[in-house]
């Protein structure tokens, strides 16, 4: 995505996208969007689509260089949802807390919007607050 040209839409932003992953980003996203708890915002930046409670950013779609990549942070937080994709999806290309893909095919959707909605907005809150807390204490 160009820098210099902000996206200031959904729209915009999958535009801004190589062809071949705009539809593969517009697929995720609006499952992104059904899953997601009520409490969370969403931002259209130009480097993410984002879901955020309050500042903290939960959820990220980012245009990589040769892939997609959906952060998930409550999946970098909470082990146990970690094992229920990698349980889903054995194969998935997948660091601390993103899921990296070219085709919508290689993610596991159920599974995935299972994660999201289980994540409510006081939990992710919560367990931010334990990680810095955790992080403070060891410093």
């Amino acid at each position: 995505m160009n820098a210099a040209t902000p996206a200031d839409s959904f729209e915009a932003f999958i535009a801004a996208l190589p062809a071949e992953r705009q539809e593969p980003a517009r697929q995720l996203w609006q499952l992104v969007r059904a899953a997601v708890p009520a409490g969370y915002t969403e931002h259209i930046g130009r480097k993410f689509l984002e879901f955020r409670a309050g500042k903290e950013m939960c959820l990220a779609l980012a245009n990589q260089k040769s892939y997609l990549s959906l952060h998930v942070i409550p999946v970098y937080m909470m082990p146990g949802l970690r094992e229920r994709l990698l349980a889903a999806a054995p194969k998935l290309k997948m660091g601390k807390g993103c899921l990296n893909f070219k085709r919508l095919e290689e993610l596991p959707t159920a599974a995935l919007a299972e994660v999201i909605a289980t994540t409510s907005v006081a939990d992710f809150l919560a367990q931010m607050q334990a990680a810095r807390s955790a992080g403070r204490a060891t410093s």
